[in-house]
């Protein structure tokens, strides 16, 4: 049975999972296969995504009115305006549909989180035939219609999630702040008359920054007689374990290793699958998956990684103009298992993580904060909230979980696009980028890698400018018969490539054209570099 160690390393305060019985304060960190999670090791946390945030239309207390360029807008918190809102809410109807779209800005997670970065957030959209069941998605896409007219343009890869941090319009210029405010945008639709239906989005917030900003680093020096580790199931109860330096009584969540009320989103599977042409694949987890449960991916299509083609590319692969190129697979979520349903022309394999919370949804009623069990598949052992319940505790109770998946932070940074940083330019063909840079990733545990890319560009020079990027996040595009700029990828694409478990390219756009429709336009600001970060994923859990 796997063990669990907490408390103090002398001074230093430290939380281990062990993967089997080993004595988690004799085996050495060095010896990482041992360690399911180790805060010793650098890059560890109990979970990097902080919440998982439920998005729906609401037309009732947002009814529609205006026009699509100036519809009624609504801002929160209530009696804020547009110059210092956390959310923003666009509300419109066009020819018998309506639409949404809910804006957030850094103030609301500052806020929320007690962070201050802008985080990388990704949101995900539900299939418009899941509006009962509200738990299908779909899979990756290769689009060669929208970004063309008469087949001059530009053709596009994009996996599910979308990160893009852009300056909204009417969101600060004419405020204290004198300029536009970026803010990261959900779009919604109601649930009859619309070409395509989106009635329901999951925004994913981690605790990363999405731009230049180095992770915060929120422990300090330790003193002696400090109290860190504390389980008390009276008075209410609580369980914590400060960082280094800080204490049990600090009020930051963010000085905390394990704190009952800091719980992040859990990993609860993790691993490769291979799917079919044509076929259908099922991923069974150890917990049943809410509505708030989606699936991260990364996708090749099967065949020898020694060819450039069959490695995971992230978004996935491209190098023409056919659409049987498409990697294409839907996936719903229900009860325990997630079942994956290819569209593609060729077999697929799905490098996945299974991430979900309960929607803030928790228990009460119980007495013990340590438990251990069985779940009929095996042994495990749980840390949960105290007062959570004994025989029920939700996903949003559950603290630390020997079922569950803790993957480490393997390498991140930010690659300024210059000569130093991504050193390798490209010629021809450059559908793949403008420079990139090989990366040695450290992985002595022969984990998979898991990366995320985004494009980060310098402050817009026009405060009054607005759909200008921030931070543009996994997307790729190529231009297609236009003269000179066939073949060119558009400035905010990123794409990684995974060689092998120890090696990975990154690839950026750079200052190119945003859109080669109907000639070249390119953003008012200009690319400051690629921000990466690599996880490491067991090979199945």
């Amino acid at each position: 049975m796997p063990k669990l160690l907490y408390g103090l390393n002398g001074s230093v305060p430290v939380v281990k999972v062990m993967k089997d019985n080993a004595d988690g304060m004799s085996t050495p960190n060095s010896d990482t296969g041992k360690f399911a999670f180790n805060s010793e090791q650098g890059g560890n946390r109990i979970g990097f995504i902080l919440d998982i945030i439920v998005v729906e239309p609401d037309f009732v207390t947002y009814p529609t009115g205006g026009t699509p360029s100036n519809p009624s807008r609504y801002y929160l918190p209530p009696g804020s305006n547009q110059n210092n809102s956390e959310i923003t809410v666009s509300s419109w109807s066009n020819s018998g549909t309506q639409f949404q779209f809910w804006s957030f800005f850094p103030s609301y997670f500052q806020n929320k989180y007690g962070i201050s970065y802008v985080p990388l957030c990704e949101t995900r959209q539900v299939l418009p035939s899941a509006y009962v069941a509200k738990n299908a998605f779909t899979g990756p896409a290769l689009d060669l219609a929208t970004g063309q007219v008469s087949g001059s343009g530009q053709i596009y890869s994009y996996g599910q999630s979308f990160c893009r941090w852009m300056m909204q319009v009417d969101s600060g210029y004419n405020g204290g702040a004198g300029r536009n405010r970026p803010g990261i945008k959900v779009e919604l639709t109601n649930n009859s008359g619309a070409p395509f239906v989106i009635s329901r989005a999951l925004l994913s917030v981690y605790a990363l920054p999405a731009t230049d900003d180095a992770i915060p680093d929120y422990s300090t020096v330790p003193v002696s007689g400090q109290e860190v580790v504390r389980c008390d199931t009276s008075s209410g109860g609580l369980f914590r374990i400060a960082l280094p330096g800080r204490t049990i009584a600090d009020p930051d969540l963010n000085h905390f290793l394990m704190h009952e009320d800091r719980i992040p989103a859990k990993i609860l599977g993790a691993g490769e699958i291979a799917v079919a042409s044509g076929g259908t694949a099922v991923i069974t987890a150890r917990f049943n998956l809410p509505l708030t449960t989606y699936m991260d991916y990364i996708v090749r299509r099967a065949g020898s990684t020694a060819t450039e083609k069959f490695q995971f590319w992230h978004p996935p692969y491209i190098d023409s103009l056919n659409l049987n190129q498409e990697c294409g697979f839907t996936y719903v979520v229900s009860g325990n298992t997630i079942t994956i349903t290819s569209t593609a022309d060729m077999d697929i394999v799905i490098r996945y993580m299974i991430c979900a919370n309960a929607g803030n949804v928790f228990s009460s009623g119980g007495k013990k904060i340590q438990l251990v069990g069985n779940d009929g598949i095996g042994d495990y052992w749980q840390i949960k909230r105290p007062g959570s319940s004994d025989v029920a505790p939700t996903l949003d109770d559950i603290m630390l979980d020997s079922r569950i998946v803790y993957a480490p932070l393997l390498a991140e940074g930010f690659l300024n696009f210059n000569s130093t940083d991504m050193p390798d330019t490209m010629s021809a063909p450059r559908f793949k980028g403008e420079r990139k840079r090989s990366l040695v990733i450290p992985n002595p545990n022969g984990l998979l890698l898991f990366p995320k890319v985004g494009a980060v560009y310098n402050q817009v020079s026009n405060d009054a400018d607005y759909n200008e990027p921030l931070t543009m996040w996994n997307e790729h595009g190529v231009g297609v018969n236009v003269g000179s700029d066939s073949g060119k990828t558009v400035g905010y694409s990123v794409w990684a490539n995974i060689i092998d478990e120890t090696h990975l390219d990154i690839w950026s756009g750079g200052n190119n054209a945003y859109t080669y429709l109907g000639g070249t336009s390119f953003y008012d600001n200009t690319i400051k570099g690629v921000r990466y970060y690599v996880f490491g994923i067991p090979p199945s859990l």
